[in-house]
């Protein structure tokens, strides 16, 4: 019995000491999350997990102007989000938690770097950028939060930890002020501000008559002043001088008003880098001849970004000169556009002018490359490196108290706070590096370097500048945008029912909601053949005003008889009607082998910008020129039709049986707009004899309708689907709003719904 009682209480002490002795079991032993093993456990993986969601932000933050997916662009929401409730939650168990610990101050300086480190997405949305000032005072209280945290553990803090704390600390505040400003740079009224300068000049420069018309050259960029860089730096220097003369006068008692030229603001021509200048820069990096730059890939960027400039003016509201529009009309048409593959440079041109404009909404690029930014980037770097090895410092020589180094040790020795610091440090080392590799490769870092070459005749004489500016230019890490056009086939899709489980009442509250016959077909690669005839159509087909496919009628000598498509209430009807007719000649004459090239590009031409619009009726109305709620009563209306007409028509066949063995009148009022397209779809069917002639039809109507669609004073709209993975008709309506180029008033009754401006 004496044994037995000995061996029960080793076996009871065995047990009491194993939490100590074996840090498996005390995680198994552990009851709740609340005890303190519990709450570093989670304050660890927290850490943890805030390194690796700015490390996703950082890599995948500017991916969604290339990606389309639904499920990717809630990752990166969810991402986004988290960082803030993270962060908050983090902070909190810090701050209560029972054991001091001198880490916690590095560990909460990593956290608030995360919150606002990820170059790459500085706000999700144009309402992030609406939010900033309320974004300055979630900062301002997370960093009282912070310095009470520091306070707590101001005794226990070595010199190391004071070395760490203050590096991180200033880390922390250049990173928060560069998100900061890039979020109230993009909002509405900061815009509004900041690009009068750009306006005034542009009016100035072009009521000045400094250049005559005959002198304007679209080829050699002779008159074309556009603004590339320069006017940046105005404000700051500006204002530190009218303070200064202000301030002298003031006290002298002799400052007088003086009013400014019609309120404009004025440049310095002299300091400014224009589209000029850059074509007229006589070093051999930037040369036509000579093996420089025959095909202006390089000054083509410096463009863009001029270009961009005047999108910017276009979101903020204000309007450009006639004469700045004339002036790219012929840069489009006679510059551009002057070759046979033009239309590859001009495609270029906009999709790297978009490439800013999503980065100055959407990243802290647009602050960053601002004058005298790249020096706080660096100080940062350098801060950074000192931090780091203060941080590694601190790790060697780190001591916990015997209880909890026996609780927060691994089998083999090593301690997991340690490891947590560890981990997270090469992690920020990671996104650090990651980040100045997208830096210092991207469009904005090519324009500052081509600039400054232009500006600077030393640099022009220096080969191996020229060099690293050609490698860095060269140099195109991912495409601007997906490059696809997404397709909708109504005629397929118009029994499709959403899922009941979240297209509801309930859900609607959360989520948007999934329309009857809303579904979407698999989007096919921006084809060649497409981008050419649509690029080329307004140079040789249409004027500055543009119809709803009434002058392609007019071109191809049918202008009568089905002039009357073209007429009816709303654009959405006019699309719905040509694409129900083009989805029925794509069956009733499809393509065989004896038919030419030239019939194959435009049966491609009609029926991929057929599947587009259609998709922009049912996916994106607010692209469109109706009120977007028109639109999508339009389509709905259209489904029901569509249901009611068809009835039990399974197969495609079935359904394009029941269309041919339809009669309707020949007035097309009282019609449906299922009606209608059965009846448009059989006179191109039957009524033209020729195939080719048909497919010519359909594909120049198409290409006019698409760029009809594109003028649009919804701005706004464009942005926002610029994180869906970018909308070819957002690249049309940036090549026509600077030319100029309006909608003719189409023809069409009275009461018909029209878009009013939304900026």
């Amino acid at each position: 019995m004496r044994d037995l009682r000995e061996t029960k209480q080793k076996t009871a002490t065995a047990t009491a000491l194993a939490p100590t002795t074996d840090c498996n079991v005390a995680m198994g032993n552990m009851k709740s999350l609340e005890t303190p093993m519990g709450m570093l456990l989670q304050i660890e993986l927290l850490v943890i997990f805030t390194a690796f969601l700015l490390l996703f932000l950082v890599i995948f933050g500017s991916w969604r102007r290339r990606c389309n997916n639904d499920k990717f662009r809630l990752v990166v929401f969810t991402a986004y989000t988290l960082s803030t409730y993270v962060l908050t939650y983090a902070l909190g168990l810090m701050h209560d938690a029972p054991r001091l610990n001198e880490l916690y101050p590095i560990w909460a300086m990593f956290l608030m770097i995360a919150f606002g480190s990820a170059d790459s997405i500085s706000a999700y949305s144009l309402e992030d950028n609406e939010q900033w000032k309320s974004y300055n005072w979630q900062i301002i209280i997370k960093w009282i939060w912070v310095a009470l945290l520091v306070e707590l553990y101001f005794r226990h803090r070595s010199s190391s930890v004071v070395a760490v704390t203050d590096s991180l600390f200033f880390v922390l505040a250049l990173k928060s002020n560069e998100r900061a400003q890039a979020m109230m740079a993009a909002s509405q009224h900061s815009l509004e501000r900041n690009t009068k300068v750009v306006a005034d000049y542009m009016s100035v420069e072009d009521e000045s008559g400094g250049v005559s018309r005959g002198e304007v050259d679209p080829v050699c960029m002779t008159g074309y002043t556009f603004l590339v860089r320069g006017e940046e730096e105005r404000p700051r220097r500006v204002s530190f001088f009218v303070l200064a003369k202000r301030f002298i006068k003031r006290r002298l008692g002799t400052e007088e008003a003086t009013p400014a030229l019609d309120n404009r603001m004025t440049l310095d021509k002299d300091d400014l880098i224009t589209v000029e200048k850059v074509w007229e820069c006589e070093g051999r990096l930037l040369r036509s001849s000579g093996g420089g730059d025959p095909h202006n890939k390089l000054k083509d960027i410096c463009l863009s970004f001029a270009l961009f400039k005047h999108l910017r003016l276009t979101y903020a509201g204000y309007s450009l000169p006639q004469e700045a529009h004339e002036k790219t009309w012929n840069l489009i048409r006679h510059g551009l556009l002057s070759q046979d593959d033009g239309y590859k440079r001009a495609f270029q041109v906009v999709e790297v002018e978009l490439t800013f404009f999503f980065d100055f909404f959407y990243t802290k690029y647009g602050v960053i490359f601002q004058p005298g930014m790249l020096y706080n980037k660096l100080l940062e770097f350098a801060t950074v490196v000192i931090g780091i090895w203060a941080t590694t410092s601190l790790l060697k020589h780190h001591k916990r108290p015997y209880n909890d180094r026996q609780l927060a040790t691994l089998p083999n020795g090593l301690s997991v706070d340690v490891l947590v610091t560890s981990v997270t440090i090469i992690l920020f080392i990671v996104v650090e590096l990651v980040q100045y590799f997208f830096m210092g490769f991207s469009e904005w870092a090519k324009v500052i370097w081509i600039c400054q070459y232009v500006q600077n005749k030393s640099w022009q004489e220096n080969m191996w500048i020229e060099r690293m500016i050609r490698l860095v230019c060269g140099v195109r890490l991912l495409k601007p945008w997906e490059r696809k056009l997404r397709q909708h086939s109504f005629l397929e899709s118009y029994l499709y029912n959403p899922s009941w489980l979240l297209n509801n009442a309930f859900m609607a509250t959360y989520i948007d909601q999934t329309r009857d016959g809303q579904r979407q077909s698999t989007p096919i690669q921006l084809p060649e053949e497409v981008k050419q005839a649509v690029f080329h159509a307004p140079k040789s087909n249409y004027g500055t005003k543009l119809e709803n496919g009434q002058a392609s009628l007019r071109v191809n000598n049918e202008f009568q008889k089905l002039l009357w498509a073209c007429r009816l209430e709303t654009q959405t009807q006019v699309i719905m009607v040509w694409h129900i007719a083009t989805s029925f000649c794509e069956h009733q004459l499809s393509l065989g082998r004896s038919d030419s090239p030239a019939t194959r590009r435009s049966f491609l031409a009609a029926t991929s910008l057929s599947k587009y619009l259609a998709y922009l009726v049912a996916f994106a109305p607010r692209l469109l020129p109706d009120h977007p709620y028109a639109a999508e009563y339009v389509f709905d209306q259209a489904v029901i039709e569509a249901r009611a007409f068809f009835q039990k028509c399974k197969r495609m066949e079935d359904r394009i049986k029941k269309m041919e063995e339809n009669s309707s009148g020949l007035s097309a009022r009282g019609e449906t707009v299922i009606n209608r397209g059965v009846r448009l779809g059989k006179q191109l069917a039957n009524d033209i004899y020729l195939k080719d002639t048909t497919w010519r039809i359909l594909a120049d109507f198409w290409v006019e309708m698409v760029l009809y669609v594109a003028p649009s004073d919804n701005a706004r709209a464009h942005a926002e689907h610029l994180t869906r993975g970018g909308e070819f008709v957002t690249h049309l309506w940036a090549l026509l709003s600077h030319a100029g180029i309006e909608r003719a008033p189409p023809t069409k009754p009275r009461h018909a719904l029209a878009r009013s401006n939304s900026l």
